[in-house]
């Protein structure tokens, strides 16, 4: 099935160039569909095991013709790693459109990591984000700090997190409704810095992710802009944007 959204029309997006070194978005139109995400746009699979590395699909689309699927079925797991560089203070927002089928079971992850480096994350202070979506319970859970709200499907859907590094604060929400809030650090060994954005399953189920995007507080509050594929862009529309996973040995 394929989902398109003219979201510039509908929301009044404003084209302008792009600034280096502020943001990311990814839609993932660039991409051959079938491709694998291994060392193309900064994404990877965990520990730079290729075979991990999420799925380019046609199958389902926000806007346009692409997404990224994370899947256990198409393989028997998908651990996908976009490493984000410069997020080391000030506020940040980093969100995400996902649909997911119905009828599924098992859980789907999307993770934040305050550190991430390959073949060395070992330590449960370097997760700050692990938002379970458990498609049996229809409902999203913040595996950290309680908390949850009920999920869709076969409709897309949006995930924010809204990161204060200065104040060392997070905000979760799904569709505008918030799951949670606390501290972003979870530890001593964790760093006030986000490092990286992780979407994994290790289940039978399948779910897809289009425009994802990471902005800056300056970002936030300047002018709607339009992103581009691949680009450290400026972004600001609001809405856009237990059984805890096993951290790995």
């Amino acid at each position: 099935m394929k989902v398109t959204r003219n979201i510039i029309a509908a929301a009044g997006f404003v084209a302008v160039a792009s600034f280096a070194h502020a943001g990311y978005f990814a839609d993932f139109e660039s991409f051959s569909s079938g491709q694998r995400l291994q060392g193309i746009d900064g994404w990877k699979g965990w520990d730079n095991v290729s075979k991990v590395a999420g799925l380019v699909s046609k199958s389902v689309a926000y806007e346009s013709d692409r997404s990224v699927m994370i899947s256990g079925i198409a393989q028997s797991s998908t651990d996908a790693v976009k490493q984000i560089a410069g997020a080391t203070s000030g506020a940040w927002s980093v969100s995400a459109m996902q649909y997911l089928g119905g009828n599924q079971k098992g859980s789907t992850y999307f993770i934040l990591m305050n550190k991430y480096a390959d073949g060395k994350n070992n330590n449960a202070a370097s997760w700050s984000t692990q938002l379970r979506f458990d498609l049996a319970a229809g409902r999203v859970y913040d595996d950290y700090r309680g908390g949850s709200v009920a999920i869709s499907t076969n409709a897309w859907a949006s995930i924010r997190v809204d990161i204060d590094l200065t104040a060392n604060t997070v905000k979760h929400f799904y569709n505008e409704m918030l799951i949670s809030q606390g501290t972003w650090t979870r530890g001593g060994a964790s760093a006030n810095a986000l490092a990286a954005i992780n979407l994994y399953t290790g289940a039978k189920n399948v779910a897809y992710y289009d425009n994802v995007t990471v902005s800056s507080a300056s970002e936030l509050s300047s002018a709607a802009r339009v992103p581009t594929q691949g680009a450290f862009v400026t972004m600001a529309v609001a809405g856009l944007i237990a059984m805890p996973r096993r951290r790995r040995k």
